[in-house]
């Protein structure tokens, strides 16, 4: 609940560097000392922790899906989170190993090899799923995407919550269907130092292999005052499967597909001031660009800085100010060589601030409200029309500038009826205009049930090559419809169910014409999905068992002829519509653990280009399984040194994933078989003296 008669003061550090536009937390009157993130909403366990019994984790707080700081059970969303003992007993490589146990998610393939999500069976790779780390937005800002597959070192990730709906009101215009919020090893905590390698063999080529540490101070004899900073190297290969395009054509991927990241960050915090930045550089090459098998992998790299310093004004106690200075620059899809024929170059900058406050005009009525201003501005790096490099625009411009200015408002009300929740943002682009997203949750428990009805209006805003390349290119619109429940029952099980329907209208369609080598954005027609999902975890102290299952389906208003699959109407391009994930942990010994993991993905179709005869050929890629085995020891021999070992596609599946729509990319392998091994350790003072 957000109200309470005397508010704790401000959480401190992890919040301030949540996914939120603004990381306000309650607060009651001043005391000599401040209240320590640790005594609001305890971080995750370290290593050699115990982990939160289930009834316990509901009491976790979160800010994902609200302005106001909730119960996790209580957000007014439907959210999926992951705390640290689930991420590492899980094995996971990566977020794609994470989204898979997610319902809703799966992923698509799309040009020069990326790979991106698919949420309840629409595609969401183009600025409809935003990503989040450390409040920090990590979507591109040329074509809004994101990139997965060995994409941040899963060592630093601390939790992760994941929107499964429209974030919009919250965040604007890159989440329109989803948001996925990752807390990193960032300021929170105490002092500590870690270490962490893995190495991952595949059948043909190397595997997954990284290199990271990470280190925090707090310093005691300046109350406040905490510094942190991590790097993590990785390389690693997207498979060592035969890709063969539907020409016929084949190539090897293994020692073809690299994905090899770099990530560093750092900060420094002295009360509620706060400054963090963080690097990435993502190094891939791939084997196809668009409808090819390649005569040799082409090479694309994505660069970018994140930095971003927030403060904290208390001028009454019942009114909280949080500013935010946010700058972004990033440099995606690059292929630097002027002879290729996929040369780019462009850098995009980005210059954001934010200002919230928050009003508890009551203990039973909390009013938040701001404005959220943002300068993008474009630029050629090299000559136009090179490569696939073009200018911006028809006229040949080599920059280009846009402003956008937002303003939302939340009011978050707890009564004995039941709990509502409504808010809005209104946006307006120098381009292409303006946006209204409203949302209202009524939210009501009855003893060990509780229930949400949610209804939310979301839109997904154009990135700069979306207008350069298109046609008077507006925002597609989005309305969602919710509802779920969840039942708590015996000792440690939960059940939720939730229903939803997905609208998008003038959704935003990429097209490709490989005779002139020209890309194009137009709004066109509507997309629509609608299922349920179902999700049951058990937890005691011998372990922990999560089973999910999603159904998708076309909704009925789906008359984008890109997305559909001839003569399957109730099915999507690419994305299964039915999904269903078992993750367990097995606590052989207090100190060692043995972690299954299995998917079942129904089968998918993956379309072709159509012919002269406007004919589509349409292959169909079977139910598959994908089992994982991972095997952890935790405080072996010394307190915070960990091993783990795992076995990843263990029944070897021929696994594909095609593109989500019929650009004439063929299916993907992903997901082979790899052997990897993990060593970790974790140096905590404070826990050592325990």
């Amino acid at each position: 609940m957000p109200f309470r008669p005397r508010w704790p003061r401000p959480v401190l550090l992890s919040l301030l560097l949540s996914a939120t536009p603004s990381a306000l937390a309650q607060w009651e009157p001043e005391t000599s000392e401040p209240t320590t993130e640790a005594e609001v909403a305890p971080p995750p366990p370290a290593s050699g922790q115990e982990e939160l019994p289930l009834d316990e984790e509901s009491d976790v707080h979160s800010q994902v899906a609200s302005f106001a700081i909730t119960k996790l059970r209580d957000s007014p969303a439907v959210v999926t989170s992951m705390t640290t003992e689930e991420i590492r007993n899980s094995g996971a490589r990566d977020l794609m190993d994470l989204l898979l146990q997610v319902p809703g998610f799966f992923f698509g393939v799309d040009v020069q090899g990326a790979v991106g999500p698919g949420f309840r069976g629409l595609w969401g790779y183009e600025g409809k799923v935003l990503l989040v780390v450390d409040g920090k937005e990590l979507n591109e800002q040329l074509y809004s995407t994101m990139q997965l597959g060995n994409e941040l070192p899963i060592e630093l990730i601390e939790r992760i919550e994941v929107v499964r709906g429209p974030g919009s009101v919250i965040y604007g215009g890159n989440a329109e269907l989803a948001v996925i919020n990752v807390i990193t090893r960032g300021v929170q905590g105490s002092t500590d130092l870690m270490v962490s390698g893995t190495y991952g063999q595949m059948e043909k080529v190397n595997g997954r292999r990284s290199l990271t540490l990470s280190g925090r101070k707090v310093f005691e004899s300046a109350p406040g005052l905490s510094v942190f900073a991590s790097a993590s190297l990785g390389q690693g290969q997207r498979s060592d499967a035969l890709f063969q395009d539907f020409f016929g054509n084949t190539a090897e991927m293994g020692g073809n597909t690299k994905l090899n990241p770099t990530t560093v960050q750092a900060g420094v915090g002295y009360r509620d001031l706060q400054l963090s930045v963080l690097y990435q550089r993502f190094a891939t090459s791939a084997i196809i660009a668009f409808d090819e098998v390649l005569d040799a992998p082409a090479a694309t790299d994505f660069e970018s800085f994140h930095a971003e310093l927030s403060n904290r004004f208390r001028p009454s106690e019942r009114v909280e100010i949080i500013p935010r200075l946010n700058l972004t620059l990033s440099e995606p899809f690059r292929d630097a060589d002027q002879a290729s024929e996929f040369y780019y170059e462009k850098r995009v900058m980005r210059l954001r601030g934010r200002t919230m406050a928050r009003w508890a005009a009551l203990d039973v009525l909390q009013l938040t409200g701001g404005v959220d201003v943002a300068s993008d501005q474009g630029k050629l790096r090299g000559p136009a029309d090179v490569g696939l490099q073009t200018a911006f625009g028809e006229d040949g411009a080599t920059s280009v500038s846009y402003l956008n200015v937002a303003g939302f408002v939340e009011a978050f009300s707890e009564n004995p009826i039941v709990t509502v929740v409504a808010g809005a943002r209104y946006e307006n682009h120098s381009d292409f205009g303006s946006s209204f997203v409203p949302r209202l949750v009524l939210l009501r428990g009855f003893g060990p049930f509780s229930a949400k009805a949610l209804f939310s209006r979301a839109f997904r805003a154009p990135g700069i090559e979306n207008i350069s390349l298109g046609a008077d290119v507006k925002p597609e619109r989005t309305t969602v419809y919710e509802l779920e429940g969840t039942l708590r029952f015996g000792d440690g099980h939960a059940l939720s169910a939730n229903a939803f329907d997905v609208g998008v209208s003038d959704p935003i369609i990429y097209s490709y014409d490989a005779a002139t080598n020209e890309e194009a954005y137009r709004n066109l027609g509507r997309l629509g999905s609608r299922g349920v999902e179902l999700d049951y975890h058990v937890k005691g102290s011998w372990g922990r068992v999560a089973l999910n299952y999603s159904f998708y389906a076309p909704s009925g208003r789906n008359d984008v002829a890109d997305y559909q699959v001839p003569g399957h109407s109730n099915a999507f391009t690419g994305m299964p519509t039915h999904k269903a994930s078992l993750s367990g942990s097995l606590k052989v010994q207090p100190w060692l653990s043995v972690n299954p993991t299995a998917v079942l993905v129904g089968r998918r179709f993956a379309v072709d280009v159509p012919d002269d005869n406007g004919d589509s050929a349409v292959e169909e890629l079977p139910t598959q399984l994908l089992l994982n085995l991972y095997v952890r020891a935790e405080d072996v021999g010394t307190k915070g040194l960990e091993i783990g070992a795992g076995v990843y596609n263990l029944l070897g599946t021929n696994f594909r994933i095609a593109q989500p729509y019929n650009g004439g990319h063929a299916p993907l392998p992903v997901f082979s078989r790899e052997f990897l091994v993990k060593l970790s350790y974790l140096f905590d003072p404070g826990l050592s003296e325990l």
